[in-house]
């Protein structure tokens, strides 16, 4: 007796030890150390019986695309952080405030060494259970459920039961949405998302878990769209978390998030802000490129990742799913100075040149995925370490054409032509084209204005930002030391009355320049008792004499600040 229970303790001892893993499942194993154990209970407690195949199925993803992932944090509590970390930004000795609150230094934690079994088992259990049960489930093929609602962390938050608290805190409407067998994803993420609280914004908090989210409430739109992944995916609800790496307008990127339908689009919406059908900054900016962060890593198509973040390995380009991108062909105009690895395209960001994609290389042709209209690009080569010029500088018309862009000062919509027939008035938005320190100059290096952006790229000028164009109509969000330049005609010689169309609420100076003279000294403004309340200034119209031929008219603003409507020239004698 005492044999056979030996034999039957070796055999399952043989049967532990000789579990086969796949290369890549094992390569995870080894990297696991003194947690491999851990990982392996996964694979073995789904592996027991066939009905389980697909979740163990559900389990390799997720082992196979651990490494890399991680938490790190603060130990201290957590009251202490979120206060120390919300005045981090604006104070002046950031290592006394976190002395001062014992932040330590963050924690890292990687996953593959510190992982547990249950809570592998407890995610995958929880996610397969609601994705049966919601009535939508069935339109969700098995690979979009193992990037859209399996994975049991977004970044590098640190780890909670975030499922089971979601679940609680929406409890009622789960219930709801259970007994609705007409219901889809996307009416489900609009429910969800209404009940969402709304964030203040902030930046410089680390990464937050489900609970820090919904305790918090202050974030950056990381945050917004972080809270919405945890909360939908909780429920069943097909989210990714979208991003554009950096607007070619603004001073930042931006982040936001999408909920898959029943035909398998992706509807864009911003996470505590808006649902999926309503505008948001996500959907109306120009932007060069959308990526999307998934679980999986992806196989690179470049070598080189020292670039920018769009060389990562856990992103996907989605460019494509949105509308106003274009597949571009542009031909090589200038050869590689040496061995070139790779053709890159650069978009324009203010006076820099970032990397947001790269190209295939076909003989004289360079191929691009979709890309963004109404943003400028260069081609690039990567030689000896280097970026080298491919072409030249362009950009894409809203329809997708291609069209060379440079500085050249020229008017625009112009020139503005002066004579005795009638007055020219001539809309402040409409100044020279040229760009900045030519056309214009701008102190802050920051457009507000989306819509008037995309009035001066409709008429191809991709140089007006940062100039506010408030909703494309006026000149706004003004500064002491801007001025704006406008290119005249004169056909007829002789004297002409000039002024300008202002609104203000405080008692802003400016003055008016022909061909770089100062013709006027300075001309100050009373309140006109709104932003958008005109007075033409100065109150009775300056004289100047023009000759026949071309004049450049420089408005500039010596001091407050006002908005701008028009610019009246009217023939006098």
């Amino acid at each position: 007796m005492k044999n056979i229970q030996n034999t039957i303790i070796m055999l399952a001892a043989c049967a532990v030890s000789c579990t086969s893993f796949s290369p890549e499942i094992e390569t995870v194993l080894k990297q696991a150390g003194n947690n491999r154990t851990e990982l392996e209970k996964v694979l073995k407690h789904y592996g027991k019986t066939p009905a389980d195949s697909l979740k163990l199925r559900a389990a390799e993803f997720l082992i196979t695309n651990m490494p890399g992932k991680r938490s790190e944090y603060y130990e201290a509590p957590w009251n202490d952080v979120a206060t120390a970390l919300l005045r981090w930004t604006s104070s002046s000795d950031k290592q006394m405030v976190a002395n001062t609150y014992r932040l330590g230094k963050p924690v890292i934690k990687e996953d593959v060494k510190y992982i547990t079994a249950d809570y592998l088992i407890n995610n995958i259990e929880l996610a397969f259970k609601v994705w049966r049960e919601q009535p939508w489930g069935k339109y969700i093929p098995f690979d979009v459920f193992c990037e859209e609602i399996l994975p049991y962390r977004l970044d590098i938050e640190p780890l909670e039961n975030w499922r089971e608290k979601a679940l609680a805190s929406f409890a009622d409407l789960n219930r709801s949405f259970k007994d609705d067998s007409t219901i889809t994803a996307v009416e489900a993420c609009s429910k969800v998302n209404d009940l969402l609280p709304r964030f203040r914004l902030d930046k410089d908090f680390p990464a937050m878990n489900y609970s820090q989210l919904m305790a918090s409430t202050r974030g950056p739109c990381d945050a917004m769209a972080a809270l919405a992944v945890f909360s939908m995916r909780a429920l069943g609800i097909p989210v990714t978390f979208d991003f554009t790496q950096l607007w070619p307008n603004l001073g930042h990127g931006h982040t936001w998030n999408t909920v898959r339908d029943s035909t398998g689009r992706h509807l864009s919406f911003m996470g505590a802000e808006s649902n999926p059908g309503v505008p948001h900054l996500g959907s109306i900016a120009l932007k060069n490129k959308v990526y999307r962060r998934t679980f999986a890593k992806r196989p690179l198509s470049v070598n080189d990742k020292s670039f920018s973040l769009v060389f990562q390995d856990n992103i996907v380009d989605v460019s494509g799913e949105h509308e106003g991108f274009y597949k571009l062909n542009i031909p090589v105009k200038y050869p590689p100075a040496g061995q070139a690895g790779y053709a890159y395209l650069a978009g324009k960001h203010f006076s820099q040149w970032i990397i947001v994609g790269w190209g295939v290389i076909d003989g004289d042709t360079i191929r691009y995925a979709p890309v963004g209209s109404q943003v400028q690009y260069l081609p690039v080569w990567y030689v000896a370490g280097g970026l080298q010029p491919a072409g030249d500088v362009f950009a894409l018309d809203k329809d997708g054409k291609i069209f060379s862009v440079s500085n050249e000062h020229k008017p625009f919509k112009g020139p503005h032509i002066l004579s005795k027939a009638a007055p020219c008035i001539i809309p402040m938005r409409d100044f020279d084209m040229g760009g900045e320190g030519v056309a214009f100059h701008d102190i802050d290096n920051y457009n507000s204005q989306i819509e008037g952006d995309e009035y001066r790229r409709s008429h191809g000028d991709m140089n007006s930002f940062p100039v506010d164009v408030e909703k494309g109509t006026n000149i706004a969000w003004s500064a002491p030391g801007e001025w704006l330049l406008y290119t005249v005609e004169v056909r007829d010689a002789g004297e002409y009355q000039l002024s300008i169309s202002v609104s203000t609420l405080l008692e802003p100076t400016f003055h008016l320049e022909v061909d770089s003279r100062n013709v006027s000294g300075p001309i100050s403004v009373s309140p006109t008792g709104g932003w958008a309340n005109w007075t033409w200034y100065p109150d009775k119209p300056l004289r100047i004499h023009l000759t026949a031929g071309t004049h450049q008219i420089k408005y500039y603003l010596e001091s407050g600040e006002n908005n701008l409507h028009e610019m009246k020239l009217e023939y006098s004698k």
